[in-house]
């Protein structure tokens, strides 16, 4: 074989290398991974299997900071038994993370609902780049994958990412909605969006919703979505009261 061909085999080969290993690649979305933002979060998660062993759960929230900050209104889900999972700066891999390490073990709640993602959108402290909208939907349908493979007589609800101030996160986040129908199968996952309820006729974000840093939600924001899951828990048997978000009968 001469000195040509060799050349040309040798870039072929290297040619196949490259695409093998490409195509094998997976987005750390998928990687389950724990927390390192915060340095309560391995306290919190340890709270958090002693309250699911300790107590019976039928209802289950998985989320961030936001979900977390249910916990602000505790009379909310008071006749539930709630299971709030939800952790300040948590991504995708950290709740593969948690549900690897035993963060479902030895419950079966009739409702589970899921809100994850806005902090895979954005560079928080600069610990890690934000990530693509494909692959921060692939991080939610893994673990969908998980939570039907480990709660199989649960029903789960994912909400869209809920709506940001304008720019490439919110862009993101729209990108990262428009793939979440493909999750609901009509009989134990349903998607649920709920951003008309927090935008403008034009689309935007609505201020009045969210607190200063236009992430978080405030009071009027959380109101509005417990007379949703209100309707969701009910339809399981859960009672949900609103009295410690404003409402008095």
């Amino acid at each position: 074989m001469n000195t040509k061909n060799l050349i040309l085999l040798a870039a072929l080969f290297l040619s196949i290398s490259i695409f093998s290993g490409a195509f094998g690649e997976q987005p750390s979305t998928v990687i389950p991974m724990p927390s390192n933002l915060k340095k309560f979060m391995p306290k919190l998660h340890q709270e958090k299997l002693r309250e699911a062993k300790n107590n019976k759960v039928d209802f289950v929230m998985i989320g961030d900071s936001i979900t977390h900050s249910w916990s602000k209104y505790p009379g909310t889900f008071k006749g539930s038994n709630l299971l709030n999972l939800g952790f300040p700066g948590d991504r995708t891999q950290n709740v593969l993370w948690r549900i690897e390490n035993g963060a479902l073990d030895g419950i079966s709640p009739k409702l589970v609902t899921l809100m994850i993602g806005t902090n895979n959108m954005h560079d928080t402290k600069k610990a890690y780049p934000a990530d693509k909208p494909d692959d921060i939907f692939a991080g939610i349908q893994a673990i969908v994958a998980e939570l039907r493979t480990r709660l199989p007589n649960s029903k789960v609800v994912v909400f869209s990412v809920f709506p940001r101030k304008e720019g490439s996160e919110n862009d993101r986040a729209k990108a990262v909605n428009a793939m979440l129908p493909q999750l609901d199968d009509g009989k134990f996952v349903f998607h649920l969006d709920l951003n008309h309820f927090f935008s403008k006729e034009n689309g935007q974000q609505d201020k009045i919703f969210y607190n200063k840093d236009l992430l978080h939600f405030n009071e009027q924001g959380y109101f509005v979505w417990a007379k949703v899951l209100k309707t969701l828990l009910e339809k399981h048997g859960l009672s949900v009261s609103l009295h410690d978000l404003g409402e008095k009968n």
